[in-house]
């Protein structure tokens, strides 16, 4: 279904809006001090880590704070939130840092922040949801070594904090607004990007919208439109993707795999760890103690879910802390996460399984893993407070030299 941008809103933009039903919690044996510590990081950086899909050949991150290509030329500059009033990207030089270039402004409610490329011009903008009363989107767009100008949309319907993305829909190249509507019978809405405002609002036809932990926007059957994903069932529990048509009516049919573990909430992501272009299904599964368990990937087809595969009893990092991204250069995407004493572990995927595992330190703060020097393969990157920042690059098989701004 396909409606007009601009006409719909939510209401009270301060109601916390949220369905969990029945989330499972389970605490690393022996972390809590750390797990504390990280979450005020995050509290004060952005809302949550990357777990969505890219804009064809472009990293959208869904977080007040990314590491992401700002100014189109192909390394990961670090991108955030300064003071509580202002965003400012550092950018990278492969090795080292250069300028900074900040904007104050609106900032936007915690869910639905996004560095993200709303025009299509390869470098990352900052999204946002603003507005009291009638809620709105609103993009600042890059000027590749400086912010440019803002564009707002009428009042939309922002949707419940969980599903909130920007992706790309329908396969343009630009990020669109995708997010989860309704109340007892729910569906999901994406309002399109034209690259200097929004056009159509496309909706689904009623579904099941699935736990808060796992709503994802990925491409999940390799066509290059975001397809929304989620965990199903009550007893028996299930991944199920409603795939992306772009045009039309917007969704097309939507797929169910069997009846599976679906790991900890915190452990939910998305990753192509077989580099045929569809995202995978990935989680922690097993032990409470998260420094002693295993971690599962279920692999997508393109017309559903086939095998999976789990990998021998590993440190699982912190909770929350878990990333897929390449980090050797091969083109499927590696189990990345923090470790303890500032240290970022990975292990390779070997598209059936897993090989490899490697370690190295860091000064410290709120990791994300991208490209710092385009070389291809996924750095250890670090927020280490709003000034200081620092990528320590990877190898393939270790890590190399750490670059730091200050």
């Amino acid at each position: 279904m396909r409606v007009h941008a601009g006409r719909l809103h939510r209401g009270d933009p301060t109601a916390k809006l949220t369905d969990t039903r029945g989330s499972r919690v389970r605490a690393g044996v022996g972390r809590a001090s750390a797990i504390i510590f990280a979450a005020v990081l995050m509290l004060l950086t952005g809302v949550t880590t990357p777990a969505h899909a890219t804009v064809l050949g472009f990293q959208n991150v869904q977080s007040s704070a990314a590491w992401i290509d700002s100014n189109s030329d192909g390394l990961a500059d670090g991108c955030r939130i300064w003071a509580d009033m202002a965003i400012e990207c550092t950018l990278s030089t492969g090795t080292g840092f250069s300028s900074t270039f900040i904007e104050i402004g609106d900032l936007g409610y915690g869910a639905g922040r996004a560095w993200a490329d709303f025009n299509g011009d390869r470098a990352a903008d900052y999204c946002r949801i603003v507005g009291t009363g009638s809620l709105m989107l609103q993009c600042t767009v890059s000027a590749h070594n400086d912010f440019g100008q803002t564009f707002t949309s009428g009042a939309v319907d922002a949707g419940w904090d969980a599903g909130r993305a920007w992706v790309d829909f329908n396969g343009d190249g630009k990020a669109d607004y995708c997010r989860v509507v309704g109340l007892s019978s729910k569906s999901v809405q994406c309002t399109v990007s034209g690259g200097d405002g929004w056009d159509d609002t496309f909706q689904s036809a009623p579904l099941d919208a699935g736990y808060d932990a796992g709503r994802s926007w990925v491409d999940a059957n390799g066509d290059g439109k975001s397809d929304f994903c989620r965990i199903v069932g009550f007893w028996d529990k299930s991944v199920q993707c409603t795939f992306s048509t772009g045009t039309g009516t917007g969704f097309g049919r939507t797929v169910t795999s069997a009846p599976l573990d679906p790991g900890y909430d915190d452990s939910r992501r998305w990753g192509d760890v077989n580099g045929d272009s569809k995202a995978d299904y990935c989680r922690i599964v097993g032990s409470v103690n998260y420094s002693s368990t295993t971690v599962r990937c279920t692999l997508a087809t393109g017309n559903g879910f086939g095998s999976s595969f789990t990998s021998a009893t590993m440190d699982a990092g912190y909770g929350g802390t878990g990333t897929w991204a390449d980090v050797n250069a091969d083109g499927k995407d590696d189990y990345c996460r923090d470790t303890g004493g500032n240290r970022g572990t990975c292990t390779l995927s070997t598209g059936g399984g897993f090989g490899t595992t490697f370690s190295g330190t860091g000064p410290g703060g709120t990791t994300r893993w991208a490209d710092f020097n385009a070389d291809g393969r996924a750095d250890f990157c670090q927020f280490i407070n709003e000034n200081d920042l620092a990528c320590r690059v990877s190898l393939g098989t270790s890590f190399g030299a750490t670059f730091r701004n200050n």
